[in-house]
């Protein structure tokens, strides 16, 4: 600690102090340490500057794509995006031999990306009228197999996104009107990310450690959480009974049984909060609602509601510091 008073403390300086006994070698360690950056920073500064190096790469490459479209012929359009995304593979394959998979896993990612690429290409030269749904789905199916074998977690979350799109737009069709409203796919979409989650805890306990990560554990409990409670404040915001017909009770049972799950079996703090804060903000709202529903004069309900609302969140953050007392895990 001695030589966090002074700026122009080095190295050098630390060493010739030890050299002549003026620092015990603890304590020239610790000074050391001080005016070196950490291995973990370098790594993650290593890795970000890959990331970002990606990006602009898979960049470039769509904007010469774009901007030269008209004066390219279809054979090198498809022809040149089916060549990158075979020298992708092949520096994945380079790069795993010599044993940087994180530089591996990243390339394989890009090369991820381009087989959309590659299908939104092979959609504009032929014209085949196909559904939009159709390119998701296809480019989910031909990147499964990467996603399993690299166990690379962003690529897994690439997954997710594309099959997102593909459920939403093929749900937009309109194939079950009969059946199913078109607010319905929030419905949809929290059970794809119920089964996701619960794979990813079969997983888990199977041995696969690239998945027990704090920051997927958030991105799935918002999965499963979010778009329930979008279903819920959509009814809440008419209030009539009608609206509450059977894909509110069905979001309604879904929440509950998820978030009696992380409170009660899983104790896992980050899913845990995001269903909790979900449910504050859900009986913030409805309390809010009937406050301006049944007050008159709009200046005291206003008044009423922020009395309302801070002693809700403060009773909120009340509770939530004593449910959690024995849960495992930070969110961040």
């Amino acid at each position: 600690m001695f030589f966090e008073r002074f700026e122009q403390a080095s190295k050098r300086i630390v060493n010739q102090l030890w050299q002549n006994d003026y620092l015990t070698s603890p304590a020239r360690d610790e000074a050391i340490a001080l005016l070196s950056p950490p291995l973990e920073f370098k790594i993650w500064v290593e890795r970000l500057l890959l990331v970002l190096g990606a990006l602009f790469v898979t960049a470039s490459i769509m904007l010469f794509f774009a901007f030269n479209w008209a004066y390219i012929p279809p054979f090198v359009k498809m022809g040149g995006v089916l060549a990158l995304i075979g020298v992708l593979a092949g520096a994945n394959w380079l790069l795993l031999a010599r044993g940087k998979k994180f530089a591996g896993d990243l390339v394989l990612m890009v090369a991820g990306f381009m087989v959309g690429v590659f299908m939104a290409v092979f959609g504009q030269i032929y014209q085949t009228g196909a559904d939009s749904y159709t390119l998701f789905l296809t480019w989910a199916i031909l990147i499964l197999p990467w996603v399993l074998f690299a166990r690379f977690a962003p690529l897994w979350v690439m997954w997710l996104v594309v099959c997102n799109f593909a459920m939403t737009l093929w749900w937009d069709m309109g194939f079950l009107d009969a059946l199913f409203e078109g607010e319905h796919v929030m419905i949809l979409l929290s059970l794809f990310y119920v089964i996701v989650y619960a794979a990813m805890l079969v997983a888990v306990k199977k041995g696969e450690g690239w998945l027990d990560k704090k920051w997927i554990k958030l991105l799935l409990a918002i999965g499963m959480f979010l778009p329930v409670t979008g279903y819920v404040f959509d009814v809440l915001m008419d209030m009539r009974g009608s609206d509450f017909d059977a894909g509110f009770w069905l979001s309604v049972v879904i929440f509950g049984c998820v978030y009696l799950y992380e409170k009660l079996v899983r104790k896992s703090l980050p899913e845990y909060s995001v269903g909790f804060f979900c449910l504050t903000v859900i009986v913030i709202f409805g309390v809010t609602r009937n406050i301006y529903e049944f007050v008159s004069g709009e200046f005291g309900g206003f008044l009423l509601s922020a009395g309302v609302v801070i002693g809700l969140f403060y009773g909120a953050y009340k509770y939530y510091q004593h449910a959690t007392r024995d849960f495992e895990g930070e969110i961040l």
